[in-house]
């Protein structure tokens, strides 16, 4: 009996590559969300800690330049919260572009699996002919020289 044979295997093997790494390239963007989210909270949780300082040492007697120093301080964390929501958007949005490619890729690859699929059917099918073919003509032979 032949084995089954897709002309286009070839294809689909490249194809189920291209989807693969559309969707390595779509989980290392998703990771680097989640680590400038990481970085972005620690910024906040900073900024809460200099907050809560600056409120305590107003409180009372305190060093001017200290305070100065804590101003300074908070500046540049909201300048670094704000870059890191920057790049969080940027980051989202081409997330999303990449979600659109890995879509595309997977469908690409879904008709190729599906034409290979149909192919194979058609295969069992020729097979199951072939096969009953075969068997009648075992018969109608057999029954020939029974007589």
């Amino acid at each position: 009996m032949k084995k089954f044979q897709f002309r286009l295997e070839a294809l689909l093997h490249h194809r189920r590559n291209i989807e693969e790494r559309e969707r390595t390239r779509f989980l290392r963007i998703r990771s680097e969300i989640l680590t400038e989210t990481d970085h972005r909270e620690t910024l906040r949780a900073k900024q809460s800690e200099t907050l809560a300082e600056l409120s305590q040492r107003t409180t009372g007697i305190f060093d001017s330049q200290e305070i100065l120093w804590l101003h300074h301080y908070l500046d540049r964390l909201v300048r670094q919260i704000e870059r890191s929501e920057e790049r969080i958007a940027a980051l989202e949005k081409e997330l999303e572009a990449q979600k659109q490619v890995m879509i595309a890729a997977m469908r690409d690859r879904k008709i190729i699996e599906n034409l290979r699929s149909k192919k194979e059917k058609e295969f069992q099918v020729s097979m199951e002919r072939e096969e009953q073919k075969f068997i009648d003509e075992m018969v109608v032979t057999r029954y020939r020289f029974g007589r």
